[in-house]
């Protein structure tokens, strides 16, 4: 039965239908052929989606639009600019510190595609850059996205398991700034091997004045990350005060937008979140088919049974994240994968929390490998470049992501440093 359950998943994904639609296909087709009661799948349906928690998600997806549509991303954009564009490829470095800065509003990491790579892509295009390599260092950057936070998929991993959103916050924060630092590394490293352009260096008359344009859009993630840290409100309600940020800036301050373009807006999030929230409701019925069919014993007796050393083990549950990460959106995989490897790994003694990172690390840099990768296609779509050429110059900021996957896996103080000094 796990079988055929795996292989219908597969297939739906394949032929090019929608994960939701897969996941409750594949669902439907398992209750009926177990004789399951039919009353299971809208009481999964609706407590998929009823958590207090999973309210933050379209509080930031409108708060990521709000940002795009007011400006803010590219005042950020223009700060990052002033600081580093006397570095050896100054374009490639601006995309990952925005990305970083964006993401530690929005959560996610296609909205980080969109509203950075929109405005770095055509701009390192125009400096001379490859198209290839344009798309690969944007899309390779928006990944920081679900692992910085705040962040979306952590959201969903900590409601599913009850833990606290702020402590799996916390514990993302080190290996989100260690990815992009690295991805840092790389790009001034390709930069001087390649030859690419500067920026050119600002002078510190250009530098405060940029700062002083761009204020309101710094201390956005300040004021998000310092009241959830502080324990001022909750992640949830942080996600309403960045909507009311970014509207009063987006609009009053930086006049971005209008009054008028805010049905668009709304509309535009609202989209967005019931995309992620339809995947939400088909995955928690999924979740329950595959509890109900024994599919985390039988999991677990098979990796069990193939060794007894911890870290061949969590070398195992790796690749098979970064597997069903090639092949499947990332929240559905949490919330399918938790019954079946969270045991697993509270045997061996990891600590939920670190998990959580480690699954949200490795699903995102599943958002970067095809058959899926839906931060590359989008990043190589907006940089007019061919896919296949776009993975090629992704693949060095993605073994980067593998070595700093595997520090967080193996070095467990990366994860609870920080939690541990707040507490």
């Amino acid at each position: 039965m796990a079988a055929l359950l795996i292989i219908l998943i597969l297939v739906f994904a394949a032929v090019g239908i929608p994960i939701a639609y897969s996941l409750g296909i594949s669902s439907l087709i398992t209750i009926f052929y177990k004789g399951l009661p039919l009353i299971v799948i809208p009481q999964k349906l609706f407590n998929g989606m009823d958590s207090f928690p999973l309210l933050a998600i379209p509080f930031f997806m409108l708060s990521g639009d709000l940002m795009n549509g007011g400006g803010i991303n590219k005042r950020i954009i223009r700060v990052a600019n002033a600081f580093l564009g006397d570095l050896p490829g100054s374009l490639p470095i601006i995309t990952i510190v925005a990305s970083a800065f964006f993401a530690a509003i929005s959560g996610s990491a296609v909205a980080t595609v969109a509203a950075i790579g929109g405005i770095t892509i055509p701009a390192m295009i125009k400096q001379g850059y490859p198209n290839n390599y344009a798309a690969g260092v944007a899309s390779s950057a928006s990944i920081v996205g679900p692992i910085i936070p705040p962040s979306i998929a952590l959201i969903v991993y900590g409601s599913s398991l009850q833990l606290s959103i702020s402590e799996l916050f916390l514990a993302a924060a080190v290996p989100g700034i260690l990815i992009s630092m690295s991805f840092i590394l790389v790009a001034i490293y390709q930069a001087k091997k390649y030859n690419f352009p500067k920026e050119g260096k600002s002078d510190w008359k250009e530098r405060i004045e940029a700062v002083k344009e761009g204020f309101w859009a710094l201390m956005m993630p300040v004021i998000i990350l310092g009241g959830i840290f502080s324990g001022l409100f909750t992640p949830t309600e942080a996600s309403v005060v960045a909507v009311v940020y970014a509207f009063i800036i987006g609009l009053f301050v930086y006049k971005g937008f209008k009054i008028k373009d805010l049905p668009r807006l709304l509309s535009e999030a609202a989209i967005s979140t019931a995309t992620i929230m339809l995947i939400l409701a088909t995955s928690k019925i999924l979740a329950w088919v595959i509890t109900v069919i024994n599919l985390p014993t039988i999991v677990a007796s098979a990796i069990l049974g193939l060794t007894d050393s911890p870290v061949l083990i969590l070398l195992l549950i790796n690749v098979i994240l970064l597997i069903v990460g090639c092949l499947m959106e990332c929240n559905a995989a949490i919330i399918i994968l938790i019954p079946v490897l969270v045991p697993i790994v509270t045997k061996l003694g990891m600590s939920p929390v670190t998990f959580g990172v480690i699954m949200t690390v490795n699903l995102c840099l599943g958002l970067l490998t095809p058959p899926v990768g839906a931060c590359l296609l989008l990043g190589s779509n907006i940089a007019e470049s061919r896919f296949e050429k776009a993975v090629v110059s992704m693949l060095p900021f993605f073994a980067i992501g593998i070595v700093v996957l595997l520090l967080t896996t193996y070095v467990p103080s990366l994860t609870m440093w920080l939690p541990g000094i707040l507490k």
